[in-house]
């Protein structure tokens, strides 16, 4: 949990459009079996879901999921204290407040999903030792 906490260990990555984890993983640590650390610490089970997904795969799931892709799923207003980027969910007749498609709903969240943390590649042989002691330490 410390190195969680720690947040010089990390920065911020954007995961380009079709990109799996190994993928990312090859660009950043030069190897793709370092995947599994990006899942780990993003909180990543099932890639399907948790993983951005491609552009292609993104339309295919919206049409899949909804009937209407482009009919309202939300209203929303910018918050009025603190930063404006937080929208907050309203009812339709509040003043102010925009609809939100089906179609852009699901792309926030995607927007979302793309932004991820990695682990440093200065501490990625620091951590995989630590990792193995602990698990060998737990098997006893």
């Amino acid at each position: 949990n410390y190195i969680r906490l720690n947040g010089a260990l990390f920065a911020k990555h954007s995961v380009k459009d079709g990109w799996t984890p190994e993928m990312v993983s090859q660009e950043i640590y030069g190897s793709s079996t370092f995947h599994w650390i990006l899942l780990l610490f993003n909180e990543i089970i099932n890639t399907y879901y948790e993983w951005p997904l491609s552009q292609r795969n993104f339309q295919k799931f919206v049409t899949d999921k909804y009937a209407d892709p482009q009919a309202v799923n939300r209203y929303e207003v910018s918050q009025s204290s603190g930063g404006d980027w937080v929208k907050i969910t309203v009812e339709s007749d509040f003043p102010g407040a925009v609809a939100v498609t089906n179609l852009e709903y699901e792309a926030a969240l995607q927007d979302k999903k793309r932004e991820i943390t990695i682990l440093q590649p200065q501490f990625v042989d620091q951590f995989r030792q630590e990792f193995n002691t602990l698990l060998e330490s737990s098997r006893v």
